[in-house]
C-alpha cells in the first residue's frame, strides 16, 4: 500500500478543503516530511488518517479527557458544551458548512483504491458515509460505522485495527509503552496476534455460559419453589382478609338485629306516649315517605334527562340555527319533492298515451330516457351531502329534531317544573322531619320511662354508627383483596413462565457443557498462538533493537517469556533489572518492540509518525534518522518540528526525503498547506 494523495476537509484544525499529494517519485526515497509547529495541525494530520481507517474507534476517544467517562460516537464528532467541540472544525461549522471528512487514495498490486469517509450533518447527528472505489472492482458503502459492513471489511483487510498502530503512530505512545513496560508491551503482542478479539469472545462466551447456568434446571426450580411460596403467602393474606371481612359481616347482622329489638321498643313506648296518635303519625309518615320517594324520582327522572340540554341555551341555539337551514334548503326541499317524480317519469313519458306518430326507434326511445336520467340526475342533491353534509338526515328527523330544539330553546315550562319539584320535595323532607321529631316526643312518659327512652334511642343511633364504621372496615378489606388478587395473578403468571424455563432446562445444560468446551479450546488456541510466535517476535525485536543501540552494550539480548513479558539480558546472559535501565533505553525497547511487531504482522503499510524523535538522546535520534525512518517501510512520512529535526539531522535525512510540506495555523483552527520545508 503506497499513499497516493490524502484530502482533509473540516476536520480538527482543517478549515476547508487541504489536500497533501504523498506519491513517491519512485527513485528510492521514501521519506515525506509534514513540518509543523504545536498546535499547528500534525497531530490533525494523524488523527485525520486514523479516522479514514478506523472511524470513531475506542481509543480517538479516549484520546479526549472527559469527566465521567469517555464521549460517545456523535459527542466526539460534534462536540459537548464547552468541554470538547468536537472533531468538526467550530469555524467551518459556524460558517454554515454541514459536510466533513477525509479521503485517501493509495496503490496497491491489483490497482488504485479510493476511500473516502465523510460525515453529514442531519439535525443534531452527523450521518457517517464510508465510501471503498477500487479500479478493480465495484464500489462498497457503509451508512453509520456498520461493524459488518462490506467496505470497512476491504480496508480491514489491507490494515487491520490490531495491527494499524505498529504503522500509524505517535512518539508520545512510543513513550507511554515504554513507561507502561510490561502492560503496554503485552498488550501491543496481543493486538498483533488477535488475542484481543478472542478474549473478547470469551468474554461473550462467559456471559452466556452465566446464563446458561441460570436457565439449568436447578436455577429454574429455585425460581418456582420460590414463586410458588410467594403465591402461597398470598393466598394466607386473602384467607386471613377473608376472615376478617366475615367476623364484621357478623357482626353487623347482630348489630341489625339489636337495631330492630331497639326499633320495637321505642316504638312500644311511641305508641304509650302518643297513644291515639301514633297510628295517625305512623300513617302519614308513610304516605309522606312514599310521596317523598315518587317526587325525587320523578325529579331524578327528568332532570338527568332534560337538562344537558336546558342549562345549555346558547348550544340548542346553534343546533337550530344548523337545523334550520338543513329544514330550509331548497335542494332538500326538491329531493323530498322529486323522490316520487324521478319514480314514475319515465314510464309515464314512455309508456302512457298518446304515443308518437310514427311509434319512437329503440334506437330513439334510448336516446331520450338516457337524456331524461341525466336531467333528472341534474336535480338530486351532491352524493356527498346525503351521506355526510346536509342530507344525512331523513326529512322526517330533521324537522322533529328541529321541533324538539325550538321547545327547549322557547319553552322555559322544564325550568319552572324543576324549580316546582324541588320546592315539593324540600316541603315533604321538612314534614317528615316533623313527623319524626312528633313521633319522638314523650314528654308526658314517666321520668324512668323517659330515660329508658332516650337510653335506647342512643343505643340505636351508637348502633348504626357502629355499622358504618363496620362497613367503610369492609369496604378497605374489599380494596386489599383486589390488590392482592391481582398481585396473585402476576405471580401465578411468573410461576408459569419460571416452568416453561424448567421445560427447556435440558436445553440449557447441553448448551453448558458444549460451551464450556468451547471455552477450553479458545484458552488452548491461544496458548498455542503464542507460543508459535513467541520466538518469531524475539528475533525481530533483537534484530530491529541491535540497529537502534549502539552507545553502550547494557543489553545484549532481549528474551520473550511465555507470557510475552520482555526480560533484558546482558553479559553472559546476565539479567538486566529494569530499575537499571534509562528511561531513554526503555524508550528504544519500545520502538524496537514496534518496528519488529510490525515485520511479524507481514503487512506492507506506510509508517506515519508523529513527534518522532521525543526523548531519545542526540546519538540514538541520529540512529532513528539514519537507520529507521528510511528503511521502516516503502514509504514513511513523518511529522516533525523544527525543534525535534536541526539542520544536522535533516542533513542526514534529507537523502531519502522525496516530499515536504509546511503547516501554518496561527489562529488556532484553520491549519494552511504550503509545499516545501523549513530549510
Amino acid at each position: 500500500m503506497i499513499l497516493q494523495r490524502f484530502f482533509i476537509n473540516n476536520l480538527f484544525s482543517y478549515c476547508g478543503p487541504s489536500e497533501f499529494d504523498l506519491a513517491p517519485p519512485g527513485d528510492g526515497r521514501n521519506v515525506a516530511l509534514v513540518w509543523g509547529r504545536n498546535g499547528y495541525g500534525k497531530t490533525s494530520f494523524l488523527n485525520s488518517l486514523k479516522l479514514l481507517f478506523t472511524g470513531v474507534s475506542d481509543e480517538l476517544r479516549e484520546t479526549v479527557q472527559r469527566r465521567g467517562g469517555r464521549f460517545g460516537r456523535n459527542e466526539y464528532l460534534l462536540g459537548r458544551g464547552d468541554e470538547w467541540v468536537g472533531v468538526f472544525n467550530h469555524r467551518a461549522r459556524a460558517a454554515g458548512d454541514t459536510g466533513f471528512g477525509v479521503s485517501l487514495v493509495w496503490q496497491e498490486a491489483a490497482g488504485s483504491v479510493k476511500v473516502e469517509r465523510t460525515w453529514q450533518l442531519d439535525g443534531d447527528e452527523a450521518i457517517e458515509t464510508l465510501r471503498v472505489t477500487p479500479s478493480f472492482g465495484e464500489p462498497l458503502e457503509d451508512r453509520n460505522g456498520d461493524p459488518e459492513g462490506e467496505a470497512r471489511a476491504f480496508i480491514q483487510a489491507r490494515l487491520p485495527d490490531a495491527v494499524m498502530p505498529f504503522f500509524i503512530y505517535d512518539g508520545e505512545k512510543v513513550q507511554q509503552i515504554a513507561e507502561a513496560n510490561q502492560q503496554g508491551q503485552l498488550h501491543q503482542i496481543e493486538q498483533l496476534l488477535d488475542l484481543v478479539d478472542i478474549d473478547l469472545i470469551d468474554e461473550y462466551l462467559g456471559r452466556n455460559l452465566s446464563q446458561w447456568r441460570r436457565e439449568s434446571k436447578d436455577a429454574s426450580q429455585h425460581g418456582i419453589n420460590a414463586r410458588r411460596h410467594e403465591i402461597q403467602a398470598i393466598e394466607e393474606r386473602l384467607a386471613g382478609l377473608a376472615a376478617e371481612r366475615e367476623e364484621l359481616e357478623e357482626e353487623i347482622e347482630q348489630n341489625d338485629y339489636a337495631i330492630k329489638r331497639a326499633d320495637v321498643a321505642l316504638q312500644a313506648r311511641r305508641q304509650f306516649a302518643l297513644q291515639s296518635e301514633e297510628s295517625k303519625l305512623a300513617g302519614k309518615r308513610e304516605s309522606t315517605v312514599d310521596a317523598l320517594q315518587q317526587r325525587t324520582q320523578a325529579f331524578f327522572d327528568a332532570f338527568s334527562r332534560d337538562a344537558p340540554l336546558v342549562l345549555h341555551p346558547q348550544l340548542l341555539e346553534s343546533a337550530a340555527r344548523e337545523l334550520e337551514k338543513i329544514a330550509a334548503h331548497p335542494n332538500r326541499r326538491l329531493r323530498d319533492e322529486l323522490e316520487q317524480v324521478f319514480a314514475a317519469l319515465p314510464a309515464r313519458v314512455f309508456s302512457d298515451p298518446p304515443m308518437p306518430m310514427p311509434p319512437l326507434t329503440r334506437d330513439q326511445e334510448d336516446f331520450l330516457r338516457r337524456k331524461l336520467a341525466r336531467v333528472l340526475d341534474s336535480y338530486r342533491p351532491d352524493a356527498a351531502d346525503l351521506t355526510e353534509g346536509l342530507f344525512h338526515l331523513s326529512p322526517a328527523k330533521a324537522d322533529g329534531l328541529l321541533r324538539l330544539v325550538e321547545d327547549y330553546v322557547q319553552n322555559d315550562h322544564l325550568r319552572s317544573q324543576w324549580s316546582k319539584d324541588l320546592a315539593e320535595i324540600h316541603r315533604l323532607k321538612t314534614e317528615l322531619a316533623d313527623i319524626e321529631r312528633k313521633r319522638n316526643d314523650v314528654a308526658n312518659l314517666a321520668p324512668e320511662e323517659r330515660r329508658l327512652f332516650d337510653a335506647r334511642l342512643a343505643e340505636r343511633a351508637a348502633l348504626a354508627a357502629r355499622n358504618d364504621a363496620l362497613n367503610q372496615q369492609i369496604g378497605g378489606l374489599k380494596e386489599q383483596e383486589i390488590t392482592l388478587n391481582k398481585e396473585l395473578s402476576k405471580k401465578r403468571e411468573d410461576c408459569r413462565q419460571e416452568e416453561k424455563k424448567a421445560v427447556s432446562a435440558d436445553a440449557a445444560r447441553t448448551k453448558l457443557t458444549l460451551g464450556q468446551r468451547l471455552q477450553t479450546a479458545l484458552a488452548a488456541y491461544r496458548s498455542l498462538l503464542k507460543a508459535r510466535r513467541r520466538e518469531d517476535i524475539e528475533q525481530a525485536i533483537n534484530a530491529r533493537f541491535a540497529e537502534l543501540m549502539t552507545s553502550h552494550g547494557q543489553i545484549r539480548r532481549i528474551r520473550v517469556n511465555e507470557d510475552f513479558s520482555l526480560h533484558y539480558l546482558g553479559v553472559q546472559d546476565a539479567p538486566v533489572g529494569m530499575g537499571n535501565i534509562s528511561a531513554g533505553m526503555k524508550q528504544l525497547v519500545a520502538q524496537a518492540l514496534l518496528w519488529g511487531l510490525k515485520d511479524v504482522s507481514g503487512k506492507e503499510a506506510p509508517v506515519v509518525v508523529d513527534t518522532p524523535l521525543a526523548r531519545f538522546d542526540r546519538g540514538h535520534q541520529e540512529n532513528l534518522i539514519s537507520r529507521y525512518y528510511p528503511h521502516a517501510g516503502a514509504q514513511v512520512i513523518v511529522l516533525p518540528t523544527d525543534a525535534e529535526l536541526d539542520r544536522e539531522k535533516y542533513a542526514l535525512l534529507r537523502p531519502h526525503v522525496y516530499r515536504e510540506y509546511c503547516l501554518d495555523n496561527p489562529d488556532g483552527d484553520s491549519t494552511r498547506v504550503r509545499l516545501g520545508g523549513y530549510y
